[in-house]
C-alpha cells in the first residue's frame, strides 16, 4: 500500500547476542519511546522503568497462546510508567478484550490510549474511564493502526460509575449516532470534553444527527472541537433523486450553533447539506471566532449543490480567525460583477484563510472562478480538492470527478499568481488613496492660509507667491 515502508527483518540470533553482550540492564536508559512490530519476546530486552510511549503491533497468530498474557505482564512491571499505549492489530477485539482490559487497569498513569477502529467496546470503555489520569482516547485511520470487527460495537451501552473519566478532554469513537447521545447522557458520562470525533458505521439520518447535536450542546458545554461523519462511503456511488428529508439542513445543525466555545466543526455526510445563502450567515454570525469549518465538501452525492461561491462570503465577512473552510459548491460566477469593476474591490477578504477545501464541488470555468477567489483569498491561501474515501469506486464515478479535480487543480496553479497580483493592486490603491489625502489636506491649508490673509486666489491659474 502506499506510504509502507520496506522493513528489513532482524533474525532473533541478534537480539541473543544484544542480551548477552549487554554491560547494563538497561540497554538504553535514555530511551523513552518505544514502537515495536515483531516477536513479543523479543521486546522484552528494551523494556525499562523510564519508558513513557509503548506502541505495539500484535500479530494475530499469537493471540491465541499465553505469549499475549506474558508480553502484557511484561509491559505493566518493567513500564510502569508508561503514559502513552498505542495497541494495533487487524483483528475483533473480541478475542483480547479481557487481556487489552487487564492492562489498561494495571497501568495508572496512562494519559493516552489509542486503539485500532472499532475497538472500544462497553467493556473497554468501562474499564478506560476508571483511569483517573487519561486525557484523550482515541483511533487513528493509518494503515498500520489496524481495524477491528463493526460488531463489536453495536451494542455500546457501558456502565459508568461516579468518578468516570475524571481528566477526559478528547474522545473518538466508532459507534452510531444514538449510541453516542445515549452515551453522553447517562450517569457519570464524560462533561469535560473539549475534543470529540464521532465517526458512525451506520448511513445516519439528520434525525439522528439532530438529537446527538441537541444532547452534545447540553452535554458537553466546553467543547471546542466536533467532528461528526456518517458512513458516507458505505456506498460512494449514490445516484438515486435527492429528497430533502434525506439531506441535513439548518435546522439540523442549528442545536450546535449554541456551542459558544466551538473553533472547530466539521461534518461528513452521503448527501449535500441543503442550505442556503441565508443560512451560511447565520452560521458565520454564529460562530466568529471560527478557526476550522468543513461542511460536508465531499459527499458521495455528486451531482447537485445549492451553494455558489457566493457561499463563501458571510465566512470571509464575520469569522476572522478562519483558516481552513471546506464547501461543497457549484462554483459560477455568473452572479458576480467583473474583476475590472469598481463593485468587486468591495468584496470582503479573507484574513487568515490558509487552505479552501473545494472536495467534489462543481465548475465550470476555473479562469473565472480563479479571478474571483482571488478578490477575497489571502495571500499563501491554498485550494484543496478530492476525496478521502475508502471504498474503491466505479469507472463512471471516476470519469465523472477527473474532469472536474483537472480544473480545480488548474484554480490550484493560477491562484497564488492572481492573488498576488490583486495584493500589489490593493497595495497600489492604498497607496494613491494616502497621496490624495494627503494632497487634499495641503490644498485645505494653503486655501486656509489664502483665507487669513485675504489673498484671492484663482483657481482657474495660477497661484503667486
Amino acid at each position: 500500500m502506499p506510504g509502507r515502508r520496506t522493513k528489513q527483518v532482524l533474525h532473533h540470533s541478534v537480539f541473543d547476542d544484544v542480551a548477552r553482550s549487554r554491560t547494563s540492564l538497561n540497554i538504553l536508559p535514555n530511551m523513552h519511546t518505544l514502537h515495536w512490530d515483531g516477536l513479543l519476546t523479543l521486546c522484552v530486552i528494551f523494556m525499562h522503568k523510564d519508558v513513557k510511549s509503548f506502541a505495539l503491533r500484535l500479530p494475530r497468530e499469537n493471540i491465541a497462546s499465553s505469549n499475549l498474557a506474558r508480553a502484557f505482564e511484561d509491559i505493566v512491571t518493567r513500564m510502569p510508567k508508561i503514559s502513552l499505549i498505542d495497541l494495533r492489530f487487524e483483528f475483533s477485539v473480541r478475542l483480547i478484550e479481557e487481556d487489552v482490559i487487564r492492562l489498561l487497569s494495571d497501568l495508572p498513569n496512562l494519559q493516552r490510549v489509542i486503539l485500532p477502529r472499532f475497538c472500544l467496546t462497553a467493556k473497554v470503555a468501562e474499564a478506560a474511564s476508571r483511569l483517573s489520569k487519561l486525557q484523550t482516547l482515541e483511533y487513528q485511520y493509518h494503515w498500520y493502526q489496524g481495524q477491528g470487527d463493526r460488531g463489536d460495537i453495536a451494542d455500546f451501552r457501558p456502565k459508568l460509575t461516579e468518578g468516570s473519566f475524571p481528566s477526559l478532554f478528547d474522545l473518538s469513537m466508532t459507534i452510531t449516532f444514538a449510541d453516542a447521545t445515549n452515551f453522553l447522557t447517562i450517569p457519570f458520562s464524560p462533561s469535560n470534553l473539549t475534543i470529540m470525533y464521532l465517526d458512525s458505521p451506520a448511513t445516519e439520518t439528520p434525525i439522528t444527527l439532530s438529537a446527538f447535536l441537541s444532547t452534545i450542546s447540553e452535554a458537553c458545554p466546553l467543547l471546542k472541537s466536533l467532528t461528526v461523519a456518517s458512513a458516507s462511503h458505505n456506498d460512494p456511488e449514490l445516484t438515486s433523486p435527492l429528497k430533502k428529508e434525506d439531506c441535513v439542513t439548518i435546522k439540523t445543525l442549528r442545536p450546535v450553533l449554541k456551542c459558544p466555545n466551538l473553533i472547530s466543526f466539521e461534518i461528513d455526510h452521503h448527501y449535500p447539506l441543503h442550505l442556503e445563502l441565508s443560512d451560511m450567515e447565520e452560521i458565520a454570525t454564529s460562530w466568529p471566532g471560527v478557526e476550522t469549518l468543513l461542511l460536508n465538501n465531499q459527499p458521495a452525492y455528486l451531482d447537485n449543490s445549492n451553494l455558489t461561491l457566493r457561499a463563501l462570503l458571510p465566512f470571509a465577512l464575520h469569522c476572522p480567525k478562519l483558516q481552513m473552510l471546506g464547501l461543497f459548491m457549484n462554483a459560477t460566477t455568473t452572479d458576480f460583477p467583473a474583476a475590472d469593476c469598481a463593485s468587486a474591490y468591495q468584496l470582503p477578504t479573507f484574513r487568515s484563510l490558509r487552505c479552501l477545501s473545494v472536495g467534489v464541488s462543481l465548475i465550470q470555468e476555473e479562469g473565472a472562478v480563479a479571478l474571483f477567489l482571488s478578490q477575497i483569498c489571502p495571500l499563501h491561501c491554498g485550494i484543496e480538492m478530492g476525496v478521502t474515501w475508502e471504498s474503491s469506486v466505479s469507472q463512471e464515478v471516476v470519469d465523472k470527478l477527473e474532469p472536474r479535480l483537472k480544473k480545480w487543480e488548474k484554480v490550484e496553479e493560477l491562484l497564488p499568481l492572481l492573488t498576488k497580483l490583486r495584493f500589489e493592486e490593493r497595495e497600489r490603491a492604498r497607496l494613491l488613496k494616502k497621496e490624495v489625502l494627503d494632497l487634499r489636506i495641503r490644498t485645505d491649508i494653503l486655501m486656509d492660509k489664502f483665507a487669513l490673509t485675504g489673498t484671492s486666489m484663482n483657481l482657474d491659474g495660477c497661484i503667486t507667491v
